[in-house]
């Protein structure tokens, strides 16, 4: 991998942490066109596989079976953290969400080779240090028992395994693997209403809601698409924990869009939790040991 390759995804990756901070936007306004709950990761997928499957056509390529198991586990880690937004706060979603950077390092130690190292423990810690200032504390397993937070919980579980397979493939390209994420999260989105006893929405109710509100389904097809495209590559790219770190700057995007689009609080508890992140990601990003690509088995 080179550098010029390595600091473009790194860019990429950063630029879209950024923009995923402001993923409550495109969930509330599908949210507002009528489609809800689970239905919403339904929705969101649904925008943006048309691009994917266009895509996929210009550009076609084998798949492995690790790429393939990778991005149905990144489809459902979208959905999943998409349906977490309709359940519970939109911060605590992301704060649960980003437990990720520690399933990654765990993945990388175990299965990529890479050795625990005493910068890595410090990088968890401080970006947990950075959680807790952020949530003053308030986040703890008492409060797991709202659905919302579950799903955002095991979202970050599953998304830190997908990009781990992900890196580990050689064969898939990016397209490939977006159009099985938006079908991953489809039919993850499928089963949880189906689990939750939720009655879907058939298609031509999908079709009303969307002719109703076309500009808004465009805006979340062109949001979705380009975020995961860019998050996609990137993971192709960079080994899982960096992925999570760098992400984990959405925590400081989302509280930034809160409060300065919603209204909530930034003091100093949050300024403190961001420049905590920051060093997190710095230390991972710059000092940590890298773990090479491996070749399939």
């Amino acid at each position: 991998m080179t550098a010029t390759r390595s600091g473009l995804a790194v860019s990429t990756v950063v630029f879209c942490a950024a923009m995923w901070g402001l993923w409550w936007l495109p969930v509330e306004l599908i949210e507002g066109t009528g489609v809800s709950g689970p239905r919403v990761g339904i929705a969101m997928n649904l925008a943006v596989l048309p691009v994917a499957i266009l895509w996929l056509l210009l550009r076609p390529g084998a798949m492995s079976a690790r790429a393939l198991v990778g991005a149905v586990l990144v489809g459902a880690a979208v959905s999943l953290y998409a349906i977490s937004v309709t359940y519970t706060d939109f911060l605590r979603a992301v704060l649960l969400f980003y437990l990720a950077p520690a399933w990654s390092t765990i993945i990388e130690c175990v299965f990529f080779g890479r050795r625990w190292s005493v910068k890595s423990v410090f990088a968890i810690g401080l970006g947990f240090l950075g959680i807790a200032l952020i949530s003053r504390g308030e986040i703890s397993f008492d409060g797991l028992g709202a659905i919302g937070d579950w799903m955002a919980l095991v979202s970050g579980a599953t998304w830190s395994a997908g990009t781990a397979l992900i890196f580990s493939s050689r064969r898939a390209g990016v397209a490939g693997v977006l159009v099985v994420t938006a079908l991953g999260g489809i039919a993850v989105s499928l089963g949880i209403s189906a689990a939750m006893g939720q009655a879907m929405l058939s298609l031509p109710q999908f079709g009303s809601a969307i002719a109703g509100a076309p500009l808004v389904y465009l805006f979340a097809a062109a949001y979705v698409g380009i975020l995961l495209s860019g998050t996609v590559w990137g993971a192709f790219v960079l080994p899982p924990a960096v992925m999570s770190y760098l992400l984990s700057i959405e925590i400081v995007s989302g509280v930034l869009s809160s409060t300065l689009i919603l209204g909530e609080r930034f003091g100093v508890f949050e300024m403190g939790g961001a420049a905590c992140i920051l060093g997190a990601v710095f230390i991972e990003v710059l000092w940590s040991e890298r773990v090479s690509k491996t070749a399939e088995p």
